[in-house]
């Protein structure tokens, strides 16, 4: 056999192979298909401690239950005999797991658990909002810790009101204003008016002054409670507010500053201004939230056992044993990819980049910093390097420590600016972590040495191509649920090698010369 039947014959082989096995798990895969795609998972157990005293003992809590951006499953209550377990639903449709005993003065101890999968959820503020229904009326009384028709919150709200052009902003001067407010870890109730007094508060006092003030301006507004669930044992719930707009209830957090936003792994409890626990009184009582997260694959209904009988070729192991984390594994199989995306746009479309992997590795750090504010950042470090390098141009420094010095101010600038986001909240600014930074770095560096061996218009030409090569391979990085996709079908890599095979074959005209060359070919 020649070199060029030994090609295809191992292209062949290694096409076939790949296929095989990824066949072998489509079936089930399709079978376990979910298209509820969490972002995170997390089982979590209420852990409750008490003993019982000389008559009838009760413990309540609120329970999670299933909506359209959490879910709820595998929900257990587990407890000593003597205790009596039963679920209540109120009229607001929150729902309460109560646990009841006859047994006096006797210890006991209960658990209540389950899965949680939540999404992220973003909610757009109109302008104008719709006059509400009267339905809603409920939500725009005062109460006893809501004080709305407070003359103090009623002074307060007018004054936040004035000069504003329409419901939206309203909202927004509201927010801004409790979000002003310096947080303080009170463990007591707080209410309205007492937030406003001692200018200080937790989101128990930040959430009730939040809709104190939009229920005095005509916006039904409510507290949500919960839990923000993290990897570890809390005692800590979480409280944040709700504003009925155009028929939907809108999630604005003033302690942890999210305005119409809810985060993902915010475990929605309860409706309304209550308590997470309540018990009878004068019983010893102690609790605790035990929180794990959970490796997941987002678009499967499968947990860990059913992805392991899977396929011995799975990478899940890996996951499961903590070897390698997932986002570290993520970016190993995410490698080779788009390598080969590269690769094809030098190879055939004709794309000149910095590198074959320096675009991928933009792409990634681009994935950390968001698009926008990563492309601006980049294009500010190249100028910066240029500028930089300037002054010592003139002097006559060699190419080696002119660009030791550029990149260690460089450096330098990007820490500063780092601290300045921390210090007044600027959000991108504190996105510049240490990958994103090496990786911006040697792209610069990449760059200085372009200018030098081929000059700044094609070095710029060149830097041109790489943002178009980097924008294509941040589009397919970005997708969430390839990186699963690969950890599952590892035979992917195989497929990857072949395609790559085929394009170290490819000797055909690339496309950007059929415009180079158009009057030849008309």
């Amino acid at each position: 056999m020649d070199s060029q039947t030994n090609i295809k014959t191992v292209l062949l082989l290694v096409t076939i192979i790949a296929l095989i096995s990824i066949g072998f798990k489509i079936k089930p895969i399709l079978k376990n298909y979910d298209d509820f795609n969490p972002n995170v998972v997390y089982k979590v157990n209420y852990n409750y401690f008490f003993k019982s005293e000389d008559k009838n003992t009760v413990v309540k809590s609120f329970i999670p239950f299933s909506n359209s951006r959490q879910r709820i499953s595998a929900k257990k209550s587990k407890s000593d005999t003597t205790l009596i377990f039963s679920r209540q639903v109120s009229k607001n449709k929150n729902q309460k797991g109560v646990w009841r005993t006859g047994k006096k003065n006797t210890y006991h101890t209960l658990n209540y658990e389950f899965i949680f999968e939540g999404k992220e959820k973003y909610f757009q503020i109109p302008k104008q909002f719709n006059i509400t229904s009267e339905k809603y009326s409920d939500y725009l009384k005062s109460t006893d810790n809501i004080q709305s028709d407070n003359e103090t919150i009623s002074n307060l709200a007018t004054q936040l009101a004035q000069n504003t052009a329409n419901d939206g902003e309203v909202i927004k001067n509201i927010f801004d204003h409790v979000l002003s407010i310096p947080s303080a870890p009170i463990i007591t109730l707080t209410d309205a008016l007492t937030t406003i007094k001692q200018n200080r508060a937790s989101c128990n006092g930040k959430s009730r002054l939040f809709v104190a003030l939009c229920r005095n301006l005509g916006y039904p507004a409510r507290i949500k409670g919960g839990i923000i669930l993290e990897n570890t044992d809390k005692r800590t719930s979480h409280a944040w507010a709700e504003v009925m707009i155009n028929e939907t209830w809108v999630s604005f957090d003033a302690l942890n500053n999210h305005y119409g936003y809810l985060p993902a792994n915010y475990l929605e409890v309860y409706a309304g201004d209550e308590f997470l626990i309540t018990h009878t009184p004068g019983i010893q009582f102690d609790y605790t939230y035990q929180i794990n997260e959970l490796n997941h694959i987002s678009f499967l209904k499968m947990n860990s056992e059913e992805l392991h009988k899977l396929s011995s070729i799975s990478l899940w192991g890996i996951v499961e044993s903590g070897i390698l984390p997932k986002n570290a594994l993520s970016l190993l199989l995410l490698l080779p990819l788009g390598g080969l995306l590269v690769a094809f746009l030098r190879n055939v479309v004709g794309v000149k980049t910095f590198g074959v992997f320096l675009p991928v590795l933009i792409a990634f750090s681009l994935l950390h910093t968001g698009y926008i504010s990563g492309v601006v950042l980049f294009i500010c470090l190249i100028l910066l390097v240029g500028l930089i390098s300037y002054p010592f141009d003139k002097i006559g420094l060699l190419y080696t420590p002119k660009l030791v010095i550029s990149l260690t101010i460089m450096v330098s600038l990007m820490i500063g600016a780092t601290m300045l986001g921390i210090k007044y909240n600027i959000t991108w600014l504190t996105t510049l972590t240490f990958f994103p930074t090496i990786i911006l770095t040697i792209a610069a560096e990449r760059f200085s040495r372009s200018t030098v061996e081929d000059g700044y218009k094609m070095a710029i030409d060149k830097l041109f191509q790489t943002l178009i090569a980097t924008t294509i391979c941040y589009g397919v990085l970005s997708l969430s649920w390839l990186p699963s996709v690969l950890i599952i079908f590892p035979e992917c890599i195989l497929l990857i090698i072949a395609t790559a095979m085929l394009l170290g074959r490819y000797i055909g005209i690339r496309w950007v010369e059929f415009y180079r060359f158009r009057p030849l070919f008309s």
